[in-house]
């Protein structure tokens, strides 16, 4: 009994040893921006992954943490096999960078992605200070209509333009003097925004 036993351990340990030395072959890994989600998608072409997949996650292509886990199935696969799996809480306006781990140390290549996003009611303006174009971003993602309006501060318009159904506006202010002016975004419902600008030389 005792060496029936030996050898069973023996089997099921050659078999994982055997499982773990294939390479796994990976294909069509690819994420996409889904709103405020990324979609990761790839496909196993062959090789067992008895021991699992897991996604990681970075910031800064440095320290990595998993932020999901696919189990595995034992048995070379014998045709493509595709997975995907979906990161809810990216972080927003900065770089992510995403690689899969198939096994215990075999990785795949890392991808990169960023979201771009604006929160409703708050207007970005990039270089703020400025010396010559600056882009003002906003969250439009009802497509409404808006009026841009720009003042110096001494309240004199020195900028408008109307019927802006876009999230982006870029300005050339290349020829405005330095000193501080206001931004107004006005929405066709009445809703206000405002920024500061500063030109600087």
């Amino acid at each position: 009994m005792k060496n029936k036993t030996i050898l069973i351990l023996l089997f099921l340990l050659g078999n994982s040893l055997f499982g773990f030395a294939q390479k796994v072959n990976l294909s069509n890994f690819f994420i996409i921006p889904n709103g405020k989600q990324i979609l990761l998608y790839w496909t196993i072409d062959s090789g067992p992954t008895c021991n699992g997949i897991t996604v990681w996650h970075s910031t800064d292509s440095v320290n990595y943490v998993e932020i999901g886990n696919i189990g595995g199935i034992c048995g070379s696969s014998s045709s493509a096999i595709p997975y995907n799996f979906t990161d809810k809480n990216p972080t927003l306006n900065q770089t992510n960078f995403y690689k899969i781990r198939l096994g215990y140390s075999q990785f795949s290549e890392v991808k990169t992605v960023q979201i771009n996003y604006t929160e409703p009611g708050k207007l970005i303006i990039k270089p703020n200070p400025s010396s010559e174009n600056v882009v003002i971003e906003f969250n439009n993602e009802a497509a409404n209509h808006y009026q841009l309006t720009v003042t110096n501060s001494s309240g004199n318009t020195v900028y408008t333009k109307e019927n802006i159904s876009e999230s982006k506006i870029e300005l050339n202010t290349t020829g405005w003097s330095v000193g501080t002016y206001y931004i107004t975004l006005t929405e066709s419902g009445g809703k206000i925004f405002k920024e500061k600008l500063i030109i600087i030389k």
